[in-house]
């Protein structure tokens, strides 16, 4: 039975058009609702969802055009039939154009209002068909993704870009089929050691991560240890800035197997789909490598040639992942450095460039040597490095959540290495696995219950937190963090605190266009008085002196 909306600012039209569907039109037709203006119509449409809406033309106020203008934006399946005192063919044209099915002049005869009633069921029904249709073809297209994700694996991982025509010809296929935002992506591995043996449960839980967290789709299970995935890069996007954000999904919902080895990543460098294969070989040779594969996972992956090439290329990578995985930082900070400097002497990163000698008086202006330009994918091996420690430490407790989120943030140093100031960028890549380093040395020097009390502070500092909160969120009484913070740091937990918000204070007084307020607020300090008391018992000098001295350049910390 359809139902029925009439709206008529005329009483006894109204009444009129309910004595036709009561004695002639019951059978097939309910009128839930009237309405006399076109304010009304509107709210008695959303709250009846007739199917049907008798409409007159002329209302005060909102007008019957306007009303059906508004409610076709509305939703649901639902046909306007116009009412109107005049046959203007103006009107009726407009409103046609608007999806208005039929029309009909008053007073309405019994006839006219069957035909009209009929053609409204009529489209009613199409409209129901096409929605069927619609929903079966989506269905029948879903069914289709895991089949079109496994063609477009076995297209990408094609060795040495020996893509068919066929199989090039179907990359527009592919883009549409999966909704891929461009044309450019990364390709990853992920592998399953889990403790408790159960490889499938591992491989579904990381499948239902990247799908409802993330823009990245994983391939089948192979050899029940390892899945393909891969990452849709969007056009105009910082690269670093998507990989960031998976890696950082991946990292929350995996932080214990990544910090134990029973889940272990990695990745290539962003390439065009046609060209996919060198970002799956530099994955899978990556993988292999760092985590100390064993080479017959890959042995149809990668040829002899290939992976001796990768294995003499990459050995300080080799070195920086595995004393990164036995917790060594500082040695791995050493092979970090000698990565840097043997991109450097390759020249495949050009982190300095050697200076020229003018030429003497007399003798003839001479060119500058040539160099070739700097290879991405050592930006690329660098990030990874970077991603893979700052990971493991995370994992292990050492880096708070706070602290991994801001250092998976390569927006500035890739902004160096994109302008080409690679000394710099060398330069910033020291200064965070430094940073790393400070971490890990706190951690290796502190208790665990003290390792998560600073890492509490670290997150929550800006917050109104008390030793209280921070033992309830630790799993520990106050009193004994109280006396393990004073053991080990020799200050409790306010003192500890307060010194952390002061260094956050002198690091945002640095910026002159942060005010005085707005930095003891984002420093946990509501009341900007105190605040301002506290910074000078603290330094020896009011928030403001301190900004004026650093805007000079001058030490205050001296």
């Amino acid at each position: 039975m359809r139902r029925v909306l009439i709206v008529d600012d005329e009483l006894p039209i109204i009444n009129g058009l309910s004595f036709l569907f009561k004695r002639y039109f019951q059978a097939d037709y309910s009128v839930v609702g009237t309405a006399r203006s076109g304010r009304e119509a509107i709210e008695k449409s959303m709250a009846l969802a007739p199917e049907i809406i008798l409409m007159d033309v002329q209302m005060p106020g909102i007008s019957g055009l306007e009303v059906i203008r508004e409610l076709s934006h509305e939703g649901g399946a639902k046909v306007f039939i116009l009412v109107t005192a005049y046959e203007r063919f103006d009107i009726a044209r407009e409103a046609l154009s608007m999806g208005v099915c039929d029309y009909l002049l008053k007073p309405v005869s019994r006839e006219r209002l069957d035909v009209a009633l009929r053609t409204a069921s009529a489209y009613l029904d199409r409209v129901q068909m096409l929605n069927e249709r619609e929903l079966e073809f989506k269905d029948r297209e879903q069914r289709l993704v895991p089949f079109v994700r496994t063609a477009f694996f076995v297209m990408a991982r094609q060795k040495r870009g020996q893509i068919s025509a066929a199989a090039s010809s179907d990359i527009a296929l592919f883009r549409e089929m999966l909704q891929l935002p461009s044309e450019t992506g990364i390709m990853g591995i992920a592998g399953f050691w889990p403790s408790d043996g159960n490889v499938s449960a591992a491989y579904e839980r990381f499948c239902s991560v990247l799908q409802y967290k993330t823009l990245a789709f994983a391939g089948q299970l192979e050899d029940m240890r390892y899945c393909a995935w891969f990452l849709p890069i969007k056009k105009e996007t910082d690269t670093s800035q998507e990989l960031g954000v998976l890696l950082d999904v991946l990292q929350g919902a995996f932080s214990g197997q990544l910090a134990t080895g029973e889940m272990q990543l990695s990745y290539g460098q962003p390439e065009r789909l046609d060209a996919l294969w060198r970002s799956w070989e530099q994955a899978i040779t990556r993988y292999a490598i760092s985590h100390s594969t064993e080479e017959r996972f890959f042995a149809e992956e990668l040829d002899q040639e290939q992976w001796s090439e990768d294995r003499a290329v990459n050995p300080l990578d080799s070195e920086f992942y595995d004393e990164i995985i036995k917790g060594h930082v500082a040695l791995a900070g050493q092979a970090l450095e000698r990565l840097l400097q043997s991109l450097d002497q390759q020249g495949a990163s050009q982190l300095s460039l050697p200076q020229q000698s003018p030429p003497q008086q007399g003798q003839p202006q001479q060119n500058p040597p040539q160099q070739s330009p700097p290879q991405r994918d050592s930006f690329y091996r660098i990030i990874a490095a970077l991603s893979f420690a700052a990971s493991k430490l995370a994992g292990g407790g050492v880096l708070s959540e706070k602290g991994y989120r801001e250092f998976m943030d390569f927006s500035d140093i890739e902004r160096l290495w994109s302008d080409g100031a690679f000394k710099l960028f060398a330069s910033r890549v020291r200064a965070r696995f430094q940073m790393l380093q400070e971490k890990a040395a706190t951690a290796g020097a502190h208790s665990p219950f003290v390792v998560r009390a600073l890492q509490y502070i670290e997150n929550h500092y800006q917050e109104q937190i008390t030793l209280e909160s921070a033992a309830e969120a630790i799993g520990i009484s106050a009193g004994h963090l109280t006396r393990l913070m004073s053991d080990e740091l020799k200050r409790g937990f306010a003192r500890t605190l307060i010194d952390y918000r002061m260094q956050k204070a002198k690091e945002l007084l640095k910026n002159p266009n942060v005010s005085i307020r707005e930095v003891s607020q984002r420093c946990g300090y509501p009341d900007a008085n105190y605040f301002a008391r506290l910074f000078r018992r603290q330094t020896g000098q009011t928030p403001r002196e301190y900004a004026a001295r650093m805007e000079k350049g001058e030490n205050s910390d001296a």
